[in-house]
């Protein structure tokens, strides 16, 4: 497996930095994370983002507590980011599958946004002009504005994805995701693992020009009134790095895999 084993490498000639790091191969009432909508945590540590009890037109969203410099205004500099994410979506009776997950960073103050069920995942107000927010979508129901087939997507300020490749989902099927922001490249993409499958999306986004300084990272997925599936994360890490030194305004960040 191309995730058995991952190491991140944030270097610099910096010795201050600004560094969020989170590891969740469980999930509980202690872990410093906020809860919002429907999301639920099971006894068995499991992270539910949508009810299976009444699942019609959730919203569910996790986001860690402590909130993300993603860029620094003293020096301009922009930090690197990877985050790894198992999550299981899985059908439920009678109903198309739907909507899907996405991982995104948004201003601190986020809240679930009004009229955000079914294919706004959450983070759209479909009647709102403007919804900051980066995120990498693993998208399974085909909306007006998505490819006419599952995907996973690299979104900026809107559902319409920058970058798309088409993903074969396969219900009950664990997925594994790695997402990675390079700052040096300005470049985020995103690799999975699911059902014998590997995937990768690239797309240069420029973090500084479209988030604030600092930012909340979380997890959303939603259902609509006729579209409904499970959808369950496993585990969450996440860890970034912000070189704050002046006289360093490059980091360099690697991951390096090995089976």
């Amino acid at each position: 497996s191309i995730f058995t084993t991952t190491s991140v490498l944030l270097a610099g000639k910096a010795n201050s930095a600004i560094v969020t790091s989170f590891n969740y191969t469980s999930f509980s009432s202690s872990s410093h994370i906020k809860l919002q909508g429907n999301a639920a945590i099971q006894g068995n540590g499991l992270l539910a983002l949508t009810s299976d009890k009444n699942p019609s037109s959730n919203i569910g969203r996790v986001l860690y507590s402590s909130p993300v410099t993603i860029w620094d205004e003293a020096t301009g500099n922009v930090a690197g980011f990877v985050s790894s994410i198992t999550f299981r979506l899985e059908d439920v009776s009678e109903y198309v599958p739907a909507d899907g997950i996405v991982f995104f960073l948004a201003p601190q103050d986020t809240q679930i946004p009004s009229g955000s069920t079914g294919g706004y995942l959450g983070v759209v107000n479909p009647k709102d002009a403007f919804n900051n927010f980066v995120g990498v979508e693993f998208d399974d129901y085909s909306n007006a504005w998505d490819p006419s087939y599952p995907h996973i997507g690299i979104d900026v300020n809107s559902l319409i994805s920058l970058q798309t490749a088409k993903w074969n989902r396969k219900s009950g099927s664990l997925v594994k995701a790695a997402i990675m922001y390079d700052c040096h490249a300005k470049t985020l993409s995103v690799a999975v693992e699911n059902d014998g499958q590997i995937i990768t999306v690239a797309q240069m986004v420029d973090l500084k020009a479209v988030l604030p300084s600092k930012v909340v990272v979380g997890l959303s997925a939603s259902t609509s009134s006729g579209g409904i599936q499970r959808h369950d994360v496993y585990s969450w890490a996440f860890n970034s790095r912000l070189d704050t030194d002046p006289s360093n305004s490059k980091e360099n960040m690697n991951m390096a895999s090995s089976k």
